[in-house]
């Protein structure tokens, strides 16, 4: 698979990610506001891809540090306009535990496509498996955690061990492309269509969803 199919085929993935974040996120609600995240989402897209295309985003020789606190620094700004914005911060505190961890199942085509680049030779071997079985993993487990808690059948652990998991594969992912990879694909691999739209989104569902989890729990020890 050349780098330039791969970086197409990130943006479709891209795409269907930003289309399954709207419907799940807009299930009882209000379209209008999502039509505001859908134009923001699809505008930094395409920035991104005209940086990544002209390699004019980061610079070639950028160091592994560097690159790693420009992804936690893209993560800090997405937060920021996520409660930042008003309007996005009420729909995002208002999705309940399901839709957060339904919002993860995505990644399971993402680790089928990271799969699909270390078999291609498009990502090197051993990190293209790992993070596709990971990725794979981390949206299977919170499937079955969204599930389980729209069932009632104690799903709660299995929200918390979702959501542990999916933030750690997400945060080793990037500590392992910045520090140890990146000399090797460069700032502009097509993996970067997924580091800087997806995972920051990914991670805040996370946040969020472990955040309403102690906020039961409070609420059950005070009860009890």
């Amino acid at each position: 698979m050349p780098e330039d199919i791969s970086a197409y085929f990130m943006i479709g993935l891209d795409i269907m990610m930003i289309v399954y974040t709207l419907w799940i996120i807009s299930i009882g609600k209000s379209a209008k506001p999502q039509l505001g995240m859908a134009a923001g989402m699809l505008a930094w897209l395409a920035l991104l891809h005209f940086g990544l295309s002209t390699k004019s985003i980061f610079p070639e020789n950028i160091s592994g540090i560097t690159f790693l606190g420009i992804v936690f620094a893209a993560v800090g700004a997405v937060g920021a306009l996520l409660f930042g914005i008003a309007p996005v911060r009420r729909l995002l505190l208002d999705l309940s535990q399901e839709q957060l961890l339904l919002l993860q199942g995505i990644r399971v085509f993402f680790g089928a496509n990271f799969l699909t680049q270390a078999s291609m030779g498009v990502l090197p071997s051993e990190f293209g498996i790992l993070d596709g079985w990971t990725h794979i993993s981390a949206g299977f487990l919170g499937l079955v955690a969204a599930f389980t808690l729209a069932k009632g059948a104690n799903g709660l652990r299995r929200a918390w061990f979702a959501n542990m998991f999916g933030l750690m594969d997400i945060l080793v992912v990037a500590s392992t492309l910045s520090l140890i990879l990146l000399p090797s694909i460069t700032p502009h691999h097509s993996m970067m269509y997924a580091v800087f739209l997806p995972a920051p989104l990914w991670l805040w569902f996370h946040l969020v969803s472990i955040w309403k989890l102690m906020q039961a729990q409070n609420t059950r020890e005070a009860l009890a």
